[in-house]
């Protein structure tokens, strides 16, 4: 019981409680569907637009989470007019890594780990599978941003829609560029740029890809054990 209640306490202490309260009790552009909750850590900006909707379920959405002691790094969360995010089976985004929803735009998830100064920004729809591993720095866009114009008038850039299959790994230093299909249980490796479809069960990088073996071959969460 005592043990429970030090847990508590330590937990309480790292989240923004004022902010936690207003988000999951009086927010009414977050829909809960259970028992789950957005759980802003300190340092963490959250800015819901007018008419903007969060829906949330099958697990809680930690915001800013691993912040390191006495550390300033802010983890940012906007969403513009009529932006949703619809999330179920929870996800973890660690501080400094930023999601930004445009106008009307569309996030849909299932379940997602995203390390430390990763950046998501859907300008018009991003999907993520679940079990999907974002490592540090990576960057994920379906637009390019800024309209390109052509002599027509007519504009040459439109966003096209990411799709992130189930339990992939995105490792460090990743670039996806909009249009962009990553098939379930592939690896993209640290630096790689994507802008063409990645097959299911791959093992892709800038250089070269080659499928996971069939032997039951997939990667998984744990990291490799240090010995001393």
């Amino acid at each position: 019981m005592i043990k429970k209640i030090v847990q508590r306490v330590r937990f309480l202490k790292k989240i923004n409680i004022l902010q936690f309260l207003h988000l999951n009790y009086f927010c009414k552009s977050i829909i809960r569907t259970d028992q789950s909750k957005l759980i802003p850590y300190k340092n963490t900006v959250i800015d819901i637009a007018p008419g903007a909707r969060i829906y949330i379920g099958g697990g809680d959405i930690e915001i800013g989470c691993d912040l390191l002691r006495k550390s300033k790094a802010e983890t940012r969360l906007r969403l513009r007019e009529r932006a949703v995010w619809s999330i179920y089976g929870g996800c973890k985004i660690s501080y400094g890594s930023t999601v930004e929803l445009l106008t009307a735009a569309v996030f849909d998830c299932k379940s997602f780990t995203m390390n430390s100064n990763s950046t998501v920004i859907v300008a018009e729809k991003i999907v993520f599978g679940k079990d999907v591993m974002i490592g540090r720095n990576v960057v994920v866009y379906d637009s390019d941003h800024h309209q390109i114009i052509d002599e027509q008038g007519e504009v040459a850039n439109r966003p096209v829609p990411v799709v992130v299959g189930d339990h992939v790994w995105l490792a460090t230093n990743v670039l996806v560029l909009k249009g962009v299909t990553i098939g379930e249980g592939s690896v993209v490796g640290a630096n790689s740029i994507v802008n063409k479809r990645v097959g299911s069960h791959m093992i892709f990088s800038s250089e070269h890809r080659s499928h996971i073996k069939e032997n039951g071959g997939k990667w998984d969460r744990k990291s490799p054990s240090v010995e001393r």
